[in-house]
C-alpha cells in the first residue's frame, strides 16, 4: 500500500511526454566574460548553417572559433563557436540557412558590475515533468546575470517515461538531445549566460563515481551540451568537468564530485588532485567564492548522498583544511530535492558560513521530508513546491552580502534571507584582485589541453 501511494505522489507531479521543440533551435549561451562568449546550438544534422552577432548599430561579428560535434547515429550536432564583442552594446545571434534567418535570440550581457552579481541557481530538471516548465519563465522574468545549473540538469539514466535504463554512450547522447530538445531555457527568446556541473543523473549512474565505465564518454557528451569548454578568459580548468570560473569579485568553484568518488565509505568524495587543486587555488584567491558541487556538503543529518555522509573522514579532512584558508567561502549545492539555508557556528571555519541548496526546479517532491529529518545547522527550507533560487551579491567594505530568494512556479516567494560574511582586509585583496586583472594583457584566443 505504501509503494502504491508513492506512486500515485510521483505520477500526480508528472505530465504527458513533453514534444520536442521545431519552431526553434535549441541555444545555450554559456560561458560570458566582458569580451567573450560561448553557444551551444543543437541543429538537425543535415541543416547547413551559418552564425553572426548583429548590434543594434549594424555591426556584425563572425565566430572566432568554431567546430561541430555530432555521433554517426543521431540525426543531431552541436555547433559550438565563441565570439569575441564589445561588452557595452546588445547583440542578437543569428541562425541562417542558405542565407535565410531561421532563428534569432537577444544574447545576455552577463554581469553588469564587478562588485555586485545575480545569479539563479536550479538543479533537477527532469525533462518528463513538463506541465511545471512554464516555473523556466519566471525564472527568466527574474533577470539574473548568470544561470547555474548545478546537477541532474539532465536525467540521462532514465528513459522518457522515468523508468531507470540501462546507459550506453548512444543513450546517454540520446537522452542529452532530448532534454535540449524539450526544455524552454534552450528557447528564450532572451538568452542567459549559463554554467554546469553535473550529478548522478547527468553523470549517467545513480550514485555512480569513479568505477562508472562510461565516465569518459559522458564528459564529452556533457563538454558538447554545454557551452563553457572552448573560453580561455576567466575559466580556469580543474578536473573531471571542474574549474574555476571568476565573474568580477567573485570565484565560483565547480567541483566534480562524481568522476572520482570513492565506493568505500573510507575513500575519498572529491580525490585527492581535485582536493589539492581547490585548496591551491582558495589560497591564491582572496575573493568572495561559491564552492558548488551538485549534492550537498553538510548532509550527516539525513540518509541520502552527501560529503558528509558518504565519506565522513574525508569530509572531516575537508572541513579542517577550509578553516585554514583566508578566502570567505559559501557552500552552493542540489540534489535534495527540496531548498535550504543552513548556518554553520563561527568555530567551525573562524567565520560566518553558509550552504545554499537550492532544489528542484522540476522533479520528484517529498512534502514532510523538512520535519522527518531535523537538520541541526538549518535556517529555513522548502519542501512542497517546485522552486529555484535567486542570489544578489554584493562585495562592499570587508563584507560579502547575499541576499538569497527561494522562488515557486507561479512567482511566490517561500523563504528570503538576508546573509553576511565578513573578513578582515576584504576591500584590500580585492582592490589588488582588479590592479591584477586590469593590467594584464587579455582575450588572446588559445588552445586548450584536454582536461584531466
Amino acid at each position: 500500500m505504501k509503494i502504491f501511494v508513492l506512486i500515485l505522489i510521483i505520477l500526480s507531479g508528472c505530465s504527458s511526454l513533453p514534444k520536442p521543440r521545431t519552431d526553434k533551435l535549441s541555444i545555450l549561451q554559456g560561458l560570458t566574460n566582458p569580451k567573450e562568449v560561448e553557444f551551444s546550438i543543437l541543429a538537425p544534422k543535415e541543416k547547413t548553417l551559418r552564425f553572426e552577432l548583429r548590434s543594434a548599430e549594424g555591426e556584425i561579428i563572425a565566430p572566432e572559433e568554431i567546430k561541430v560535434v555530432g555521433r554517426d547515429f543521431s540525426a543531431y550536432s552541436l555547433h559550438k563557436m565563441v565570439f569575441l564583442r564589445n561588452p557595452a552594446k546588445d547583440y542578437n545571434i543569428y541562425v541562417f540557412e542558405n542565407e535565410r534567418v531561421i532563428d534569432q535570440r537577444l544574447i545576455g550581457r552577463g554581469q553588469n558590475k564587478e562588485e555586485r552579481l545575480r545569479v539563479a541557481v536550479v538543479s533537477c530538471s527532469n525533462d518528463f515533468f513538463a506541465k511545471h516548465y512554464p516555473i523556466w519563465d519566471v525564472l527568466a522574468a527574474k533577470n539574473p546575470e548568470y544561470l547555474l545549473m548545478i546537477g541532474d540538469n539532465v536525467y540521462a539514466d532514465r528513459t522518457r517515461a522515468g523508468e531507470k535504463m540501462s546507459v550506453t554512450p548512444e543513450s546517454l547522447w540520446k537522452r542529452y538531445t532530448d532534454t535540449r530538445l524539450t526544455l524552454p531555457i534552450y528557447y528564450m527568446e532572451k538568452l542567459i549566460p549559463t554554467h554546469a556541473t553535473w550529478d548522478d543523473h547527468d553523470y549517467g549512474a545513480q550514485d555512480g563515481g569513479e568505477k562508472f565505465e562510461y565516465k569518459k564518454d559522458v564528459l564529452d557528451i556533457f563538454e558538447a551540451f554545454f557551452a563553457q569548454d572552448m573560453s580561455s578568459e576567466d575559466w580556469v580548468e580543474g578536473f573531471g568537468n571542474g574549474g574555476r570560473l571568476t565573474l568580477g569579485d567573485f570565484n565560483l568553484y565547480f567541483l566534480d564530485a562524481r568522476s572520482f568518488r570513492a565506493d568505500n565509505p573510507d575513500g575519498r568524495h572529491l580525490g585527492m588532485d581535485q582536493e589539492q587543486w581547490l585548496s591551491l587555488k582558495l589560497q591564491e584567491e582572496v575573493q568572495p567564492s561559491f564552492i558548488i558541487k551538485g549534492d550537498q556538503f553538510f548532509g550527516g543529518y539525513h540518509q541520502f548522498e552527501s560529503f558528509e555522509g558518504k565519506h565522513p573522514a574525508d569530509f572531516t579532512n575537508f572541513v579542517g583544511k577550509l578553516k585554514s584558508t583566508k578566502t570567505p567561502f559559501i557552500f552552493l549545492s542540489g540534489d535534495r530535492h527540496m531548498s535550504e539555508i543552513m548556518q554553520f557556528p563561527r568555530g567551525l571555519f573562524e567565520r560566518p558560513s553558509f550552504e545554499i541548496t537550492s532544489s528542484p526546479i522540476h522533479s520528484s517532491l517529498y512534502p514532510g521530508n523538512i520535519k522527518q529529518r531535523v537538520n541541526p545547522w538549518r535556517v529555513v527550507a522548502e519542501d512542497e513546491h517546485m522552486n529555484f533560487t535567486i542570489i544578489d551579491n554584493l562585495a562592499k567594505d570587508n563584507h560579502w552580502f547575499l541576499d538569497v530568494e527561494a522562488v515557486g512556479e507561479h512567482g511566490q516567494i517561500f523563504y528570503r534571507r538576508e546573509l553576511a560574511v565578513y573578513i578582515k582586509d576584504l576591500q584590500n585583496n580585492l582592490n589588488e584582485v582588479r590592479k591584477r586583472r586590469h593590467g594584464k594583457r587579455r582575450y588572446n584566443r588559445r588552445s586548450k589541453s584536454r582536461r584531466r
